[in-house]
């Protein structure tokens, strides 16, 4: 049928039609470019007043569990499920040694039971935590409901689901695209999450972009793969993908609030974007590694996903630098598989051990391979680790891990144990009452803060960096004009710091022993926050305030050190996973010789961005009124 289309073109068009065919896809392909090098340009340059072509709206929703409240796994004592709570407590003691893990939430599942579960402070389990690609796992389980349900056909070309996208200027291998090729990231499309920024219609640039190879014959992860996955589920059903999901999935699995942001036409992105609580990212992994089949609390079962796909979505379909990749899910050694999202969102399935690891992290690792997941993978896919059945109850151990993992802090390595305090003897009593008291205790960090910055006014001056990591704004599209003013002040015994930006002030309270959680309204998007506090010094012994402003929402914080010198303040601003690491990985690729040539060279680009997210400012003092 194609071939005879193409002779019927080829003779009213004549052979010039090929040539023009070409020169049409040059032209969109040259029109996406020079979009994504304006926004970038833009961007590092610090013109973030109109970055896109239309009003980007804010799409993050506030944390609630009023409307939606998950229906907990069933609990059990790690020895109950053959597990030591000294092994979990030297897990997460390793976990916190590792540089870089930035670990913020651990959950470990055992037969069925959430044995374990742990947040470094401010980021908690209790809390939803973004997905980044983990999520597409989730848009591929509806895709095997489809499939399951007879809705939909995984060699199904994609020409057929979307006809009105296909015209005479459609490549070969844009009509050769199916569901599978999507599936397994081997579209060979070259529209990617990073143009989507710059698009309304995703779905019209997704077929008008160029197709890099033969489908299904190479590895290329793609974002937009999975949103055109979820853009199919529309189209089929009529429903967004969380409405189709939401009797299928999360009603069943008892899922807690789940939110997903949309692309500018409406439909969930499919590959990113989406806030779900940690232990339903371990309740999918838990539902595949049953092979399809949900075991209720209240002890019944019921089967959601058919054998036949958790199969062929677990087992590796394709393979490339990444490892091997099955249907929008990682495969492993041994028939253990991972969902897995960047800055090391990890559900890990090991079928050896019978156990489900669920990992929320700030790494700076883009896919699966990461210290952090190393060691998890070394720990439970060895059926040496635990025993097949009950261990006697340990209390002492248990109570060190409950120590261990209630004191734990972001950014911080995990705290010793606390030894019981010994009654005093007979001469330690009298002693106190006969020798003189001892002298005070030095100041605490908290006090010197205090008295080093409480009173204290600020403003800065030519700086676009805001509260918000600039992964977080390019993310979000929630761009910021930058730290306009800064004051320290005392409010209940407690250093506040109060922080203007966009003409809005936003009142971050510092406390040193323990991080204190606040809400902060940034761009119309409400962020829960709290600060890691320290005080430090310089190489030159100058005191410094350290605050990690984490977002326990988010996988990306923010840094901020006060460098309190003789001749003012200071202040030097970062992030964590940090823009420089991702352009660090761009030297060498060839994707970014475009980007480049708009700024002439590496070492060029690198200065913007420090300029940019990570510039050194110096404050001006304001008299005190």
């Amino acid at each position: 049928m194609l071939c005879s289309q193409s002779a019927v073109i080829i003779q009213v068009y004549g052979p010039s039609f090929w040539a023009e065919k070409e020169r049409w896809w040059r032209t969109m392909e040259l029109k996406s470019q020079m979009k994504a090098l304006n926004y970038t340009k833009r961007l590092l340059t610090g013109d973030t007043d109109r970055m896109l072509p239309w009003q980007e709206e804010p799409q993050k929703p506030a944390f609630s569990q009023q409307n939606r409240r998950a229906v907990p796994l069933p609990r059990s004592t790690p020895e109950q499920q053959g597990v030591s709570s000294a092994q979990l407590e030297q897990l997460v003691r390793q976990l916190a040694e590792i540089p870089g893990a930035a670990v913020h939430n651990l959950i470990v599942i055992r037969h069925g039971r959430r044995i374990f579960s742990a947040g470094f402070a401010p980021y908690s389990p209790d809390l939803w935590h973004v997905t980044h690609s983990l999520c597409k796992s989730v848009t591929g389980t509806a895709i095997g409901l489809l499939w399951d349900e007879g809705n939909l056909k995984l060699d199904e070309p994609l020409s057929a689901l979307f006809p009105e996208h296909i015209n005479m200027f459609t490549s070969r291998r844009t009509r050769m695209l199916t569901v599978r090729n999507l599936l397994a990231m081997c579209s060979g499309v070259n529209f990617r999450e990073a143009g989507a920024v710059l698009e309304k219609d995703w779905v019209r640039s997704f077929f008008e972009a160029e197709v890099q190879f033969e489908p299904g014959t190479r590895f290329d992860y793609n974002s937009m793969n999975s949103y055109l996955l979820a853009a199919i589920v529309r189209r089929r059903t009529g429903q967004s993908v969380l409405e189709y999901l939401t009797p299928r999935l999360f009603d069943p699995l008892g899922f807690g609030p789940v939110a997903w942001e949309t692309c500018p036409l409406g439909t969930e992105k499919g590959g990113w974007g989406m806030y779900m609580m940690p232990e339903d990212m371990g309740k999918l992994a838990l539902l595949y590694l049953n092979g399809g089949v949900w075991h209720s609390p209240d002890g019944t079962s019921r089967r959601i996903l058919s054998e036949s796909w958790v199969r062929q979505a677990t087992t590796a379909r394709i393979r490339g630098e990444q490892g091997a990749y099955g249907y929008q899910m990682w495969p492993l050694e041994g028939g253990a598989f991972t969902l897995n999202g960047m800055f090391g969102q990890y559900a890990a399935a090991f079928p050896q051990t019978d156990t489900v690891v669920v990992l929320n992290s700030g790494s700076a690792n883009l896919f699966t391979d990461s210290p952090a997941f190393t060691l998890l993978k070394k720990i439970f896919r060895d059926p040496a680790s635990f025993s097949e059945t009950a261990l006697p109850d340990d209390p002492p151990a248990a109570q060190r891990l409950a120590r261990c993992s209630n004191r734990l802090v972001f950014g911080r390595t995990a705290p010793g144990d606390l030894p019981a305090a010994a009654p005093l003897r007979w001469y330690q009593r009298l002693a106190q009452k006969l020798l003189p008291p001892p002298p005070p205790a030095a100041p605490t960090e908290a006090e010197t803060a205090a008295r080093l910055l409480a009173g204290r006014s600020f403003t800065a001056r030519d700086n676009r960096a805001g509260l918000l990591p600039l992964i977080v704004q390019c993310m979000q599209g929630n761009h910021t004009p930058g730290l306009q003013a800064v004051s320290f002040v005392m409010e209940a015994d407690t250093l506040t710091m109060r922080w203007q930006e966009n003409n809005q002030v936003y009142a971050l309270p510092l406390c040193f022993d323990h991080p204190c959680p606040c809400v902060l309204e940034i761009g119309g998007e409400e962020w829960r926050a709290a600060a890691v506090c320290r005080m430090t010094h310089d190489e030159d012994d100058h005191p410094v305030l350290k605050l990690l402003v984490c977002l326990p929402e988010h996988s990306s914080t923010r840094i901020l050190k006060f460098f309190l010198l003789p001749e003012g303040v200071q202040l030097q601003f970062d992030e964590s996973p940090s823009m420089l690491g991702a352009l660090r990985q761009m030297e060498g690729n060839p994707q970014a010789e475009m980007f480049l040539q708009v700024f002439k060279d590496i070492s060029f680009a690198r200065h913007q961005v420090l300029q940019f997210c990570c510039p050194r400012l110096e404050l001006q003092e304001s008299s005190p009124s």
